[in-house]
């Protein structure tokens, strides 16, 4: 019997229910020159993927199947895996935009492409790493498509040599029909993996900011000076120029992003934080030319957990969420520390509007912002190409 179609899977009742939260389900794992290769259990392969990111490969698996990453990192390969596809995980590449080292590069993977990938198959980047390969596409020496995510208005490389481009913010699709006029664009909005966040009761204890990029610390430092309320701050590491008032617990994970290893894991994240958080504080720089998306995982994750948030209005995500509109959370003016405490302090004085903002949050999860829905229309998109 063959494995339910996603359509199938999602007629059997809400999308939170629809597979365990074993990330290995349905799925086997081999090896192909040195990469893992990601194959159906039942056997039954209709097209492949080479997957590319600047952080995937053999690391960033063990870390999912040890439960210390979510598998939604993955961008919905394993959801593509279970209903036919074949994934290669190609080790981490810097981006190449910014990091112009000629050779070799995303060349290292043109044995995968010639040898495995074949012309219907398909290089998926995550992020904007590829050049070489795109060289290629534009010269005909390679006939498989090649599929990369726009996150916001950023550059990408060799736009108009993609098969495809997938705009995860209404910002980035704009931006991709805007660089690669006549490609077909995407705008497929990201999701979390339901299966991994348990269903904690709201019991506020403390406010909890826990991002590291391009976060504004200065500015919360600010805002938790004035406000009457506790909060948990997790912070690479000492912070130039920021001191921490008395109402603030600040949890070093160490240098690095959530990939690598970190003093503090997924887990903790999950029962010793996100479970007693009574809001998560995603306040991040000004970013007026949407130039990130900045906040856009974090914010998956805490509706996931049914949990408000308070955000900076900047960048690219407030094109994809908006909290307000979805009455999951509360917006603030970058660089505005009196309106933060002011969120805080509503939120922490009113729980029950609080936790009524959370409920909505995961309602909206469920309905839109999973990854099962994404890899649904992900493989709507592919089939297109």
């Amino acid at each position: 019997m063959s494995a339910p179609t996603f359509r199938e899977r999602r007629a059997q009742g809400r999308v939170v229910n629809a597979h365990s939260s074993n990330p290995t389900r349905g799925i086997t794992e081999s090896q192909r020159n040195g990469l893992v290769l990601l194959s159906p259990a039942n056997g039954r392969v209709n097209r492949r993927i080479l997957y590319v990111d600047t952080y995937a490969g053999s690391r960033l698996w063990d870390k999912i199947k040890s439960g210390d990453m979510p598998p939604h990192h993955l961008r919905g390969c394993l959801e593509l895996v279970r209903n036919g596809y074949e994934v290669l995980l190609a080790e981490p590449l810097l981006d190449f935009y910014w990091n112009r080292r000629a050779l070799p590069h995303d060349l290292r993977l043109l044995g995968a492409v010639r040898e495995w990938l074949g012309p219907d198959g398909i290089v998926f980047c995550g992020h904007n790493v590829l050049y070489w390969l795109l060289q290629l596409k534009k010269a005909h020496a390679i006939k498989c498509r090649i599929v990369s995510n726009l996150w916001a208005r950023e550059p990408l490389n060799l736009a108009r040599a993609h098969s495809g481009i997938i705009g995860l913010t209404a910002a980035g699709a704009e931006q991709a029909e805007k660089l690669a006029p006549g490609v077909p664009v995407a705008p497929i909005g990201w999701g979390a993996d339901l299966s991994v966040y348990p269903d904690y009761p709201y019991r506020p204890d403390t406010f909890f900011s826990c991002g590291i990029a391009l976060r504004d610390f200065e500015t919360l430092s600010r805002a938790a000076a004035c406000c009457r309320h506790r909060l948990d701050v997790v912070v690479p590491g000492p912070i130039e120029g920021v001191e921490w008032s008395r109402n603030v617990t600040a949890i070093d994970s160490g240098k690095g992003w959530n990939f690598e290893s970190k003093r503090l894991s997924y887990q903790d994240l999950l029962t010793k934080y996100y479970a007693r958080s009574a809001a998560s504080l995603i306040i991040v720089r000004e970013d007026a030319a949407q130039y990130t998306a900045c906040g856009f995982t974090e914010i998956v994750e805490v509706m996931a957990m049914a949990r408000p948030v308070i955000m900076t209005r900047t960048g690219a995500l407030p094109t994809e969420i908006d909290i307000e509109k979805a009455n999951c959370g509360i917006w603030v003016r970058p660089g505005d520390a009196r309106a933060i405490a002011e969120a805080i302090d509503y939120l922490g004085d009113n729980p029950d509007v609080a936790e009524a903002m959370g409920r909505r949050g995961r309602e909206l999860a469920e309905r839109y912002y999973n990854i099962e829905r994404y890899a649904e229309d992900l493989h709507r998109f592919f089939e297109q190409l």
